[in-house]
């Protein structure tokens, strides 16, 4: 059975808007958009069910770094589906049965994560080796991403929103395990080979 992107690339080949040659990897990039679309409004459709929308919109622009950062890739689509929702699952149960913390923990805490998320950062992948200039471009999104976060952050010690520094946290704690779960498995590929 053909994936939506193929079906979609063979159909922008027939009407002339693409070259055959490409058509693999815009059935590639349409495949990912549409998963992409897919996974992000079913995460939403549950933080919705579960009365968690907030946790949920930090949880997906915190997984905006996760693609550019790179870190753990799963081997199959099936595995990543799998370990996407486990992962999701158990951060929905984490923020609904944390108590309140202190922003005295969650501060440095949140400081901890963006320390080891930028020593690493960006990580290379077996499907997605950078380049020293891509290197340089995810380095400078992934600063541009903590700017923003940071203003957020403050924005939400400042207004007392210690729900949201939780919520922050904890994407940035599965953020971080994931690049460095990418990180020792590069070191474990290379030292191998």
């Amino acid at each position: 059975m053909k994936s939506i992107g193929k079906r979609l690339s063979e159909r922008y080949v027939l009407n002339g808007i693409i070259e055959s040659r490409f058509s693999d990897a815009y059935a590639y990039i349409f495949d990912y958009m549409f998963n992409f679309i897919l996974y992000n409004l079913s995460l939403l459709t549950l933080g919705l069910l579960f009365h968690h929308p907030i946790a949920v919109t930090i949880y997906i622009i915190t997984g905006s770094l996760r693609a550019i950062t790179g870190g753990y890739h799963c081997k199959t689509r099936i595995s990543c589906y799998i370990l996407s929702y486990t992962v999701f699952s158990i951060y929905l149960s984490t923020i609904a049965t944390i108590p309140m913390i202190s922003a005295y923990v969650l501060i440095p805490i949140y400081i901890i994560c963006w320390i080891l998320i930028l020593v690493v950062s960006p990580v290379d992948t077996p499907n997605k080796v950078f380049s020293k200039s891509a290197k340089k471009t995810a380095r400078k999104k992934t600063y541009i991403i903590f700017f923003f976060n940071s203003i957020f952050t403050i924005l939400s010690l400042l207004l007392h929103w210690n729900r949201d520094l939780i919520f922050i946290d904890l994407s940035l704690i599965i953020c971080a395990t994931g690049l460095y779960i990418g990180y020792i498995s590069n070191i474990r590929r290379h030292h191998e080979s």
